[in-house]
């Protein structure tokens, strides 16, 4: 249950199961020699680039490691958007307030589930609220399902990141914004 990375920070070892990743796009852009390639990768949540590069090379009847890895957008945040540490650290508060995004931004990958005041209310303080009529009046691509961690919605601001579980929706953490 812990992280991969976190483990191997500590220098423990870290043996992960193969599971199945979603790599939307895979594109060669240098190979500054016959043994060093550029790629860029465009994947899904929880893949992780070193072991793609390890089973890329295995493919090959070779071996492979990574000599660098940069992350270019994460989630809808593209890098392009990102403010530079020294830049931020010059701004007035008030321009640093001006180019914070709502925290809606980061969940919009999350499924949203809307409530009522009174449920609001309810996972505020910590309350289950029950799924059905919740669901019943959320626009879902998908149904969701036990386990499931949804983000709960008054209107438009976000109230929890809640699981779903026997048939209720728990909060998992509450957002006071």
């Amino acid at each position: 249950g812990k992280r991969a990375y976190d483990l191997a920070r500590r220098d423990e070892d870290v043996v992960l199961k193969p599971r199945p990743i979603l790599i939307k796009d895979l594109r060669l852009v240098d190979m500054p020699d016959r043994d060093h390639a550029v790629l860029e990768v465009v994947s899904g949540k929880g893949a992780y680039m070193r072991s793609l590069a390890r089973d890329i090379a295995l493919r090959l009847g070779s071996v492979g490691h990574i000599s660098a890895l940069r992350r270019t957008s994460a989630g809808p945040f593209p890098e392009t958007s990102s403010i530079p540490l020294a830049e931020l650290l010059e701004m007035d508060p008030d321009a640093v307030l001006e180019k914070l995004l709502p925290v809606e931004t980061a969940l919009d990958d999350i499924p949203a589930l809307a409530l009522t005041e009174v449920e609001a209310q309810r996972l505020s303080s910590g309350q289950p609220v029950g799924l059905l009529p919740v669901a019943k009046r959320s626009a879902l691509e998908t149904p969701v399902v036990q386990d499931d961690i949804v983000c709960a919605m008054l209107h438009d601001r976000a109230v929890a990141l809640a699981e779903i579980s026997g048939g209720e929706i728990r909060p998992v953490r509450v957002f006071n914004l």
